[in-house]
């Protein structure tokens, strides 16, 4: 999308401020954090160090299924128990991360 029409806005130096340190925890210039703005989306901060963790055990969590599913096809019955139970682990622990970092408050709302 070609952008051609520029806007200028007059803000206090809080606003400014507040404009400043908000497209930086997003990630994204002022510009593109009021695109966002405009568009009806709240942007989520960058996740902190514990998401980083938790897409580690995420990973974990892969392989493991992976080495069961292994096995499953070499085993019997009882491999294929511990892979379900290994696979209903990864879904509960999924749906623990999407409602931490993916899912919008309600605060972010207010937006749309």
């Amino acid at each position: 999308m070609k952008r051609s029409i520029k806007k200028q806005i007059w803000l206090s130096r809080d606003e400014a401020e507040m404009l400043k340190k908000k497209a930086k925890k997003a990630c994204l210039s002022e510009a593109g954090l009021m695109r966002f703005l405009l568009k009806g989306y709240e942007p989520k901060e960058k996740p902190d160090e514990e998401f980083y963790y938790e897409m580690g055990r995420i990973a974990e969590l892969a392989e493991s299924i992976e080495s069961l599913s292994g096995m499953a096809d070499r085993d019997n019955e009882i491999q294929m128990n511990l892979l379900r139970e290994e696979i209903d682990r990864w879904h509960r622990f999924q749906a623990r991360i999407e409602a931490r970092f993916l899912t919008p408050d309600e605060a972010e709302l207010k937006w749309r």
